[in-house]
C-alpha cells in the first residue's frame, strides 16, 4: 500500500494520485482500471464530505483524481483501488486534512 498526505483549503480543487513504475507491474501489463472512494476519518461526523470532481484518470503508469470541497478542520481518506491487466490489485490511500 502506498500512502500520501496533503493539506487543502475547502475552496481548493486539485489532483491527487499515484505514480507506478514498470517494476510494479508484470511484464507487458498495463493499468486497466482505477476506482476512487472517499472516507471520513471521523465516521461519526455527519457534515459534508470531500468530493471527487469527475472521474478518476489513468495515464500510462499514473492514476489520479481531482478532489474538491471538504469541511475546515476535517480529515478524509481518498482510496485508490488500481487493477492491472494481469489481475494485480493495488490499494493506495491519500490522507487529506482540510484547513482554511
Amino acid at each position: 500500500m502506498r500512502y500520501a498526505s496533503v493539506i487543502k483549503k475547502p475552496s481548493e480543487k486539485f489532483a491527487v494520485g499515484f505514480q507506478y513504475s514498470s517494476a510494479d507491474l508484470s511484464e507487458g501489463a498495463t493499468i486497466s482500471s482505477v476506482v476512487v472512494t472517499i472516507d471520513k476519518v471521523d465516521t461519526a461526523d455527519s457534515g459534508s464530505i470531500l468530493a471527487v470532481s469527475g472521474s478518476a484518470s489513468i495515464d500510462e503508469l499514473q492514476v489520479a483524481a481531482v478532489i474538491e470541497k471538504g469541511n475546515d478542520g476535517k480529515e478524509y481518506y481518498v482510496n485508490f483501488v488500481t487493477t492491472t491487466s494481469a489481475g494485480y490489485v493495488f490499494k493506495d490511500r491519500v490522507f487529506v486534512k482540510v484547513r482554511a
